[in-house]
Order: structure tokens, then C-alpha cells, then sequence
């Protein structure tokens, strides 16, 4: 592959891992600014509501407090059942200093029980209220905050606060009222009204209080009302809604003390263009950031082309199971460095992997291709000696080992083959290779051996471990028969020794022998004494 290629697919490929995650995060940002923008709208709006909704409650629970003080006043009791005139400018003054108390244009009046009212704290003519529904509720004993009403005084759009007087065996006898106009908490809403957000005031006819944009697009709405109030009733006081052909959040919630509704209205054309906005500001970020993302690339990308025939070179030996691959030694502190620690790390868990394969995880001895492998390796050293001496394979079965294990159990015949093995490695030297085959069967390789002196006494050993080994307390009752082939007299290949040491082992079991050395009648070893000289 040529150098230009590499390099411009490498290219590729590093700017698409920028490209895309890139494009992701703006599209999953915008969308997610677009969630919070609208879940801020709300709670914007439902902030604003209970800053309204505890204006309205200060209010009123001002405005009751000093009207129940004035009711339980005797002076104003008195004034009522006698109609004393001489009282009359003392509880008119009363009235104009609870006016300036609080500092506004609304006035206060009381009305006897027939509902005529006695006095008032300006000079606006004296009415009748019987037939106000605040003023009958007040004679029952309660007090009351009206609908919107038309003042009969005044002829003005009036809320009407109205609480009970009592006399002293607690029997309505009149009632103070005190008239609020709504220009004060228009002027408060219109304070809280800002970015194009509106706030509604609805009664509980849904008659409006207070609008801070009357004169907006939504208003034309004929059903204007009746959708503000439907949120309030059917959608848990939070939805979006369409108002004259266009979409608006709006948040509802209603105020305890007077059971009014606050709604806040917001465009969502402003919130999303805000959205929009935001999106666009990321956008051109992230075409800037593409821009370096590019020139990174184009940098890393020629650095990688130049060691990376050496990555592929040692990936290749690892593959084909080569075991003189050089270490890759890149220190660089970037991915290709990376690359090559791993590669190295990955030739290290291959060799650890190795030795794992060549340990039979009963035992803990040479498994069957380390046993090969170690065999082909001494015997190639064998030919390569100028005075090799012999080397000897054993191959070992243990009898009645099928029936302790028959008798006893799978897990009674693991321990033998354990403490067996244990034994064995006991018996030779660190250098010997001592293996196991399968089931009852193992291998034991020894070389420097000048005569058969030696592997007979060991082989001797061998049965007498078999003989002697207790499990528990008891002897497990078995013994060993062992076929033995030595090189060079039996062969000099690894096929060869070990079907010399099979023929071997059968013999040693059809002659009931402990052991058994393959060629030994036949005089193979005749002439040792001469080729050891």
C-alpha cells in the first residue's frame, strides 16, 4: 500500500471520528437545549405565578386584618346599633386613617344589617348592598372576597372585601367592607411582565382582574378565557396551547385565599428562537473546532505513516506464532504508542498464555504438548552432542486406579493423581521433565543417563510411591506399571521413543512386572559399556 493511501484513509478516518460525534452532540445539544428552554418556561411561569399569588395573599390578609380590628371595635358596634350622629365623624375618621394606612386609592364603608351603608371613608354616595353576594355571605359570618363588580358608588370595576360585625352575643349586626380597585395590582403585574411574557388575573367566573398585555396578538383569541382556565382544570395547570393561530406556554395556578387564578403566558416562537439561537452559536463553534479537528488529523496521520510497516511486521510474526519477534520500542506518548504497548503486552499474555497451556491444571505438571515440545528440543540437542549419553522416557499407568476411583469416587481419584504427581516431582531432579497424560497415565523424561543403572533404581521408586501413597489414613491399594524406551538404542525421534514406551508398558502389564525397558532381552544395551568408553 503506498504511502499517499495510507495516509489519506487514515485521514479519513480521523476526521469522520470527529465529524460524527461533532454532529451528534450539536443535534442531541440543541434538541436538549430545547427541553430545558421550554421546562424553563414553565417554571418561569409558575415562579411568576407565586409571585403574584403572594402579593394578592399579603394583600388581602392585610386588608382583613385591619378590617376585623375595625370590627371589633366597640366604638363601631355602638355607632351601628344606635346610629348615633355624634359618633359619626369619629368612625369616619377611623375609616380615612385605615385608608392612609395603607397608602392607596381604595376605599372603606360600613353597611348595617339591612345592607344600607352608614358611612364611607370618601364622599361617594351611600348604597344598598343587600343583594351583593359578599354582603350575604358576610351576614352569614363569613368573610369574602367578591368577583369583579361594578361599584354602585362609583360605577368603577371594584373587588369588594367584606367582613362580618359582630355584636356582643356574636350575631351579625353589619359589616365593614373595603373597595380595591384594580389599578394596583395591574401596576404590580405589569412589573413582573417582562420578555415578552403576560400575565392573566382571572376571578372565579373567570372575569379578568388584571392583564399586563391586553392589547397582545392572544387576546383577539374568542376563546381566550375559557382556554386559560381549561389548563387550570384539565391540564394540572401547565400546557401549550394554541391562542389566535399561534402556540403559547402557559402556567396556571390559583391563589387559596381568594380562589383567583394567576396565569403566565409565553410565546414559544421567543423561547425557541432563543433555542435556535444557541444552536447556531454551537454550530459555528463546532465548524471552528472541525477546522482544527482537520488540521490534527492531517498532522497525526503523517506522524502514524512512518513506523507503521514496523506495527504490521510484529502483528504478522505474532500471528504466525513466531517467537523471535522484536519488541516494538515507540515511546511516543500518543495512540500509536499506545498501539505498541499493547502489541508488547499482547506477546506477553500470548507467552503467559503458553505456559498455561504447557501445566496440566490437575497436576501441575507438563502438559502433553510440553512434554513433546521438551522431548523434540532435548532430542534435537541429543544429535547435536558429541557425547550425548541416553535419555530415558517413562510412561506411567497406575493400576487399580479405575477401581479406587469406581469404589471411592471422581474427587477421591483427583487426590490420588495430585498427591501421585506431588510425588513424582519428589523423585527427580528440577531439570526432569515430569508430565501428565491423561487419566492414570504419566510421563517422566531424564537424560545424561551413561547406563541402565540408574533408570531401574528410579523405576523402582516409581512403584514403590505407587505402593506406599494413603489418602486419608488409608492405602489406596495401587501399584505402577511402567514401560521404559531409551534413546538412542529404542530411537531418535519423539514418535519413535514413545511407541517403544507404549510397547513397553504393555508388556510390563502382561508379565505383571513393575517395569519394563523396551530392547533390554533382545540385548540392545549389550555393547553400553563399550559406547560409553
Amino acid at each position: 500500500m503506498r504511502k499517499k493511501s495510507i495516509h489519506n484513509k487514515l485521514f479519513l478516518l480521523l476526521v469522520l471520528m470527529g465529524i460524527i460525534p461533532l454532529i451528534a452532540v450539536i443535534v442531541y445539544s440543541g434538541w436538549r437545549l430545547a427541553d430545558h428552554m421550554e421546562h424553563h418556561a414553565k417554571n418561569t411561569g409558575l415562579m411568576n405565578n407565586t409571585i403574584v399569588n403572594e402579593h394578592i395573599t399579603n394583600r388581602i390578609q392585610n386588608n382583613f386584618y385591619t378590617l376585623h380590628t375595625i370590627a371589633d371595635n366597640p366604638v363601631i358596634k355602638d355607632f351601628i346599633i344606635t346610629g348615633n350622629p355624634a359618633a359619626a365623624e369619629s368612625v369616619k375618621k377611623m375609616l380615612h386613617d385605615n385608608d392612609e394606612l395603607f397608602r392607596d386609592k381604595n376605599i372603606t364603608a360600613i353597611a348595617n344589617a339591612t345592607g344600607q351603608q352608614l358611612i364611607r371613608s370618601d364622599n361617594s354616595p351611600l348604597v344598598n348592598i343587600n343583594q351583593r353576594r359578599h354582603f350575604q355571605e358576610a351576614l352569614a359570618g363569613h368573610d369574602n372576597v367578591s368577583n369583579v363588580v361594578v361599584s354602585m358608588a362609583t360605577g368603577q370595576m371594584i373587588v369588594v372585601m367584606e367582613v362580618p360585625i359582630f355584636n356582643d352575643q356574636h350575631q351579625p349586626i353589619g359589616a365593614i367592607q373595603r373597595n380595591i380597585y384594580l389599578d394596583n395590582l395591574q401596576q404590580f403585574i405589569d412589573a413582573q411582565s417582562v420578555n415578552s411574557l403576560s400575565i392573566l388575573v382571572l376571578d372565579q367566573e373567570g372575569k379578568i382582574i388584571a392583564n399586563s398585555n391586553p392589547d397582545g396578538a392572544e387576546n383577539s383569541d374568542p376563546d381566550y378565557n375559557k382556554k386559560i382556565l381549561r389548563v387550570m382544570d384539565e391540564k394540572n395547570g401547565i400546557a401549550r396551547i394554541t391562542l389566535n393561530n399561534k402556540d403559547y406556554f402557559v402556567s396556571c395556578s390559583q391563589n387559596q385565599l381568594t380562589g383567583w387564578n394567576v396565569a403566565t403566558i409565553q410565546p414559544t416562537s421567543v423561547i425557541f428562537r432563543a433555542a435556535n439561537e444557541e444552536v447556531i452559536r454551537v454550530g459555528i463553534i463546532g465548524i471552528l473546532l472541525l477546522i482544527f479537528v482537520s488540521i490534527g488529523a492531517h498532522l497525526i496521520a503523517t506522524r502514524i505513516t512512518s513506523p507503521i510497516r514496523q506495527i504490521c511486521k510484529v502483528v504478522t510474526d505474532i500471528v504466525k506464532g513466531h517467537e523471535d519477534e522484536t519488541k516494538l520500542s515507540i515511546l511516543s506518548e500518543d495512540e500509536l504508542g499506545e498501539m505498541a504497548t499493547a502489541i508488547n503486552e499482547i506477546r506477553a499474555m500470548r507467552n503467559n498464555l503458553r505456559q498455561e497451556n504447557d501445566t496440566d491444571a490437575l497436576t501441575g505438571l507438563a502438559s502433553r504438548a510440553a512434554i513433546e515440545t521438551t522431548c523434540r528440543k532435548r532430542l534435537q540437542e541429543y544429535e547435536e552432542s558429541l557425547a550425548p549419553g541416553m535419555m530415558a522416557i517413562f510412561l506411567i499407568d497406575l493400576d487399580n486406579f479405575k477401581k479406587a476411583t469406581k469404589e471411592e469416587g471422581h474427587q477421591y481419584g483427583n487426590r490420588i493423581l495430585q498427591k501421585f504427581a506431588q510425588g513424582l516431582k519428589e523423585l527427580f531432579r528440577a531439570y526432569d521433565c515430569v508430565g501428565h497424560l491423561d487419566g492414570d497415565e504419566f510421563v517422566v523424561i531424564i537424560d545424561n543417563q551413561k547406563d541402565l543403572t540408574i533408570i531401574k533404581r528410579k523405576a523402582a521408586e516409581i512403584n514403590q510411591l505407587a505402593r506406599d501413597l494413603v489418602i486419608g489414613d488409608t492405602n489406596a491399594g495401587l501399584s505402577a506399571s511402567i514401560g521404559i524406551a531409551v534413546s538412542p538404542q529404542n530411537g531418535k525421534t519423539y514418535n519413535h521413543l514413545f511407541h517403544a514406551a507404549d510397547l513397553a508398558l504393555f508388556a510390563a502389564k502382561e508379565k505383571r512386572d513393575c517395569y519394563y525397558i523396551s530392547g533390554e532381552d533382545e540385548g540392545d544395551f549389550a555393547n553400553l559399556d563399550s559406547l560409553n568408553k
